[in-house]
């Protein structure tokens, strides 16, 4: 199977004798379109501009179905944790006398149950009887 070719421009340093591989490889293969003229570098190195035919990349269908399944689950459970909030906010609002009345009587229940194990306590409500006031 041939795979479609694009031209793809580089700019290759080395030492002559591997800008001279490179080349004679791409020829051989036939992927050479163009090169231009080699420059000597200060430190003895060559740099050449060359356009080489490379396969064109292909978009693998799988990847991107699976990076939509990935958003769009995110998606999901952002949306359920949102909707989950809403809800109890919702019921909070719609119970909130009930919610502070049980509170109230549980705090008034455990300030009774705090003072009953002692003999000379009312549990903090006073009566006519025990002569606190």
């Amino acid at each position: 199977m041939t795979r479609e070719l694009q031209p793809v421009d580089h700019f290759i340093t080395g030492p002559a004798d591997r800008i001279a591989n490179v080349l004679q490889a791409a020829e051989a293969r036939g992927h050479l379109v163009r090169y231009g003229r080699p420059r000597l570098l200060a430190d003895g190195r060559y740099a050449i501009d060359v356009t080489l035919l490379e396969p064109v990349q292909q978009r693998n269908g799988r990847r991107r179905a699976a990076q939509v399944a990935v958003i769009v689950a995110g998606l999901g459970v952002v949306g359920g944790v949102g909707w989950g909030l809403w809800l109890l906010v919702e019921w909070l609002t719609s119970h909130w006398l009930v919610i502070a009345g049980t509170g109230a009587l549980v705090l008034v229940v455990a300030g009774l149950m705090a003072g009953a194990g002692r003999r000379d306590s009312c549990g903090g409500l006073h009566c006519g009887g025990c002569g606190r006031r």
